[in-house]
This record gives C-alpha cells, structure tokens and sequence, in this order.
C-alpha cells in the first residue's frame, strides 16, 4: 500500500500561513500594549497638569485673598473682610496653633510686653488658616501666604516686615478660630473680624530686634525666604526704633 503524499507546496504554505497568524498575534498585542501605555501615560499626565493648575489657581485665589485681609493691617478703621474660595475637592482648616514667633527688642519680649496670646510661652502663635489638596498646603501665615509640601516650602506672599537704618516695622495678623476643617467642590465664603489691635513703638535704644521662629511646617520658609530679606539677617534687624502691630482676628465661614 501507498502512502498518500501531500502536495509539495501545500506544507510550505501551511507554515506561510501559520507564520503569519503569528505575527499579526504579535503586532496586535503590541498594538495594544502601546495604546494601553500611550493611554496610562496620558492619563497619569493629564492628572498631574490638573493638580498642578489646582495649586496654582489656589495660590493666586489665597494671595488675593490675603490682600484683602492684610487691610486690616493698614487702616484701623477696617474691622472686617470678606473673601471666597473655590475649595475644588479641596480643604480649608481654621485654628488657633501654627506657626510661633519670639519677638524680642533688646531683653524685651513683645509678646509679655503686650500682653497677647497665650500665656506660659514667648512665642506670639500666627493661628491657622489654611488651604490643602493632596500633599501640599498653602497657608495665610500672619499675613504671608506660604505653600508647604513634602519637598519643603516656598513663600508666595511676604508678610509685613520691614528693616531699615531708622525703623524696623513688624506687622503681624494673628488668627484666633476654632479648630475644624471644611472640605467642598463649590465655594466657600469666610468672614475675618478684627478682636485686638495692638501696638507699640519701641524708641532708639540701640538694641536689635530679633525675631525667632518655631513651625513644623514652614519654618524653612520663614528663616530662608523671609527673615533673610529687606536688610534682616537671619532675624536680626538693627534700626533705631521698632513699631510693631498685632492684629488678633477670628475667621468664620
């Protein structure tokens, strides 16, 4: 008996064939994991220009917003501002604990001198006001408006401190509100009322002012971006007098 043979042509084009399955198997699965790559990478961009533009509309909504506050700095006829923000899925957090500074001018602590704030402590508290998406937190810190993230922190607005061979200036607002938080999509209204005003000019004496600073979070900013500019060094300013103005308010919404 015979065996039955296939015709010559028919095993090659068997493999032809099988070969080219397998290479459009191979072409559609690379297709495939670059639009699925294409698409994680876009999406993964997308997010972060989003975050990014959300820090950044947060920024200039909370500089405005402490420009407006930063009045009552000014103009003592002032005792109450009104501004808005755009929350975004964003939190606001109000308090009364934050950023500490220890004002002295020679062996005079100004916050004894005064008589503001907080007893058992040298340390005049700035309070809590505070905007905070993700990792990052951009906060009205006595009238500065610092960002604070896990990379460190920047100063986006400065505060009012001046320095000069005739008079140094240090101007404060400190907040006084309970301690919660509010997270929202829409916007939300806050109301600062003025409680305290106080102020005192120190006369020529010929000792320096000094300003030191206790923060868990942005006492990088203070010592680097503030405390080293306009004619202060490292804190120090050597003037002839010294006028300095806090400013306690509360912040309701």
């Amino acid at each position: 008996m015979k065996r039955s043979e296939q015709p010559p042509g028919r095993f090659s084009r068997d493999n032809r064939g099988v070969s080219e399955v397998i290479a459009f198997v191979l072409v559609f699965g690379i297709i495939l994991s670059s639009v699925a790559l294409l698409s994680m990478t876009g999406f993964q961009a997308m997010e972060n220009y989003q975050e990014n533009e959300q820090l950044q509309n947060a920024e200039r909504a909370m500089d405005a917003l402490a420009e407006n506050y930063n009045d009552v700095l000014q103009y003592s006829a002032i005792e109450e501002r009104y501004a808005e923000l755009s929350l975004r899925e964003g939190t606001v957090s109000t308090g009364s604990s934050g950023t500490g500074l220890n004002i002295t001018v020679g062996d005079t602590v100004v916050k004894e001198d005064l008589d503001i704030g907080e007893e058992n402590t040298d340390y005049i508290n700035l309070g809590e006001f505070a905007y905070t998406t993700g990792s990052d937190t951009i906060a009205y810190d006595g009238g500065a408006v610092v960002r604070e993230s896990e990379y460190g922190s920047a100063v986006v607005r400065q505060p009012h401190l001046k320095c000069s061979d005739d008079r140094a200036i240090i101007s404060l607002v400190t907040v006084d509100a309970d301690e919660r938080s509010i997270q929202s999509s829409d916007g939300l209204g806050f109301t600062m009322a003025v409680e305290n005003r106080t102020s005192k000019l120190y006369p020529a004496s010929g000792d320096d002012v000094e300003i030191q600073v206790d923060s868990p979070t942005a006492e990088t900013a203070w010592e680097d971006h503030i405390l080293e500019r306009g004619n202060w060094d490292k804190g120090e300013c050597s003037a002839d007098e010294v006028l300095v103005t806090v400013v306690e308010v509360s912040i309701d919404y």
